[in-house]
């Protein structure tokens, strides 16, 4: 097995660096009216509101982490991204902090909630066709024409870094943890607290959870290589990135398993968090509610969640939930 990209250290200086500009963790609320139905044998639910982190997901502190790690010679022409909305809004927020410029490449067709969002935070965007390809190629000519310093969405070291101070967090508040379910995209976030996990918590069961229509992880552990989904198809926008060069030997070295949910299952569990949680829940959220209806999980168990984001269009509220 390759030397992992981070460890547990590179996590702890992580949380240093972005302390200042992250002086709150974000709330971590008990699930109780899933708690109460008769069926769940008695599991504690907690779930860590990173919807709630100032821009709307828990982007913003492998962002920060990244563009605060650069010297004074690396950002001087500023940063750039490829995004589908919330790293792009995550980078425009921290660029705006370090006090350099910052362009992030956005497929057409995203949605307008997290493109309104990089806009705000001083973000210059720049529209590309909405491939994988595309994304890579619009940002190498940004990169190459501007100077700018390319921060990926989630294979990159500090990036992931950042994100594992999400299950840090978690774990001071409820260190006991039982289950820990998250959505997997690019898988920054899981390999991260999949790191944070296994050196604070070893016998946590770390659940992965994607969606069918974008279950390239799940492919790729069965097959032991990445393996991309062949035509990624999904309501969770944020979740059809391929699994990265950096984040997959962790996931398959330290995570339990990952399995996958359906497209009505997402919309089904945004709707019931709206309603019993009183939170609005992205459909790459929504993936961790729903996996938790279908799993079986020991009575009893204390099951954290990860709510990874709460940044939903209007439009698509209105798509999906009008009649």
């Amino acid at each position: 097995m390759a030397e992992m990209a981070i460890d547990y250290s590179d996590i702890q200086l992580a949380r240093s660096r972005i302390a200042r500009y992250w002086k709150h963790p974000t709330p971590v609320v008990r699930w109780r009216a899933f708690e109460e139905r008769t069926d769940v044998s008695g599991l504690r639910i907690y779930v860590k509101c990173e919807n709630l982190g100032p821009t709307g997901s828990f982007k913003l502190r492998g962002a920060l982490n990244a563009v605060l790690a650069l010297s004074e010679h690396e950002a001087r022409h500023g940063v750039a991204t490829h995004s589908s909305g919330n790293h792009g809004a995550a980078l425009a927020y921290a660029a705006r902090i370090r006090g350099v410029p910052v362009t992030i490449v956005v497929p057409k067709g995203a949605s307008r909630r997290k493109t309104d969002l990089i806009r705000q935070w001083g973000g210059t965007i720049v529209e590309c066709e909405p491939t994988q390809a595309g994304r890579e190629d619009a940002l190498a000519r940004v990169v190459r024409e501007q100077g700018s310093v390319a921060i990926p969405p989630y294979d990159w070291a500090p990036v992931m870094a950042g994100q594992g101070t999400v299950t840090d967090e978690f774990l001071d508040e409820i260190p006991a943890l039982d289950y820990l379910l998250i959505p997997v995209g690019g898988g920054g976030l899981i390999s991260g607290a999949a790191i944070v996990a296994r050196m604070r918590r070893p016998s946590i069961q770390l659940i992965g959870v994607e969606p069918q229509g974008a279950n390239d992880t799940l492919r790729s552990l069965e097959r032991g290589m990445r393996v991309p989904h062949p035509a990624p198809m999904t309501v969770a926008d944020g979740l059809k990135a391929f699994v990265g060069e950096l984040t997959f030997p962790i996931i398959q070295k330290m995570v339990d398993r990952v399995v996958d949910v359906t497209e009505a299952e997402i919309t089904k569990m945004m709707l019931q968090c709206l309603e019993e949680l009183r939170m609005v829940v992205e459909p790459s959220s929504a993936t961790v509610f729903a996996a938790l209806t279908k799993e079986r999980l020991t009575p009893g168990s204390r099951v954290g969640l990860i709510l990874s984001g709460g940044n939903v269009d209007q439009t698509l509220w209105e798509r999906l939930f009008a009649s």
